[in-house]
């Protein structure tokens, strides 16, 4: 019986380390913006501002582009001519936001993304 019970245990910790290891947490900053993104079976995104915290449904898309980015229900659209980059959350009631940055600035932010996504 304790043969079964130690193999039973040592089971239930193989398949604990297994859903730790798939696990994944990782906060990346754009200017204001902060980006708290984990995943286990899917995306989970906190948005945090000085004035806002947005929590995003679980989702499977996940999107990097060189000027676009998209995680679910937000999109974050680099525009070349005016360093802008334009937040917006596509939901009942929305949010659109923006902050400037530069190339690097972007690129960086990009980088950690694709990183984080295993890119």
């Amino acid at each position: 019986m304790s043969e079964r019970k130690s193999y039973l245990q040592m089971m239930s910790e193989g398949f604990r380390m297994m859903k730790e290891g798939k696990q994944i947490n990782h906060e990346t900053k754009l200017r204001q913006w902060t980006f708290s993104i984990s995943r286990e079976a899917n995306w989970n995104v906190i948005l945090r501002t000085e004035r806002l915290k947005w929590i995003s449904p679980a989702t499977d898309q996940f999107i990097i582009e060189p000027l676009f980015v998209q995680i679910g229900t937000l999109q974050l659209t680099r525009h070349l001519e005016t360093n802008e980059v334009r937040l917006t959350i596509d939901e009942e009631w929305g949010i659109e936001s923006k902050v400037v940055c530069d190339d690097q600035e972007w690129e960086r932010f990009v980088a950690s993304l694709k990183q984080l996504k295993g890119e």
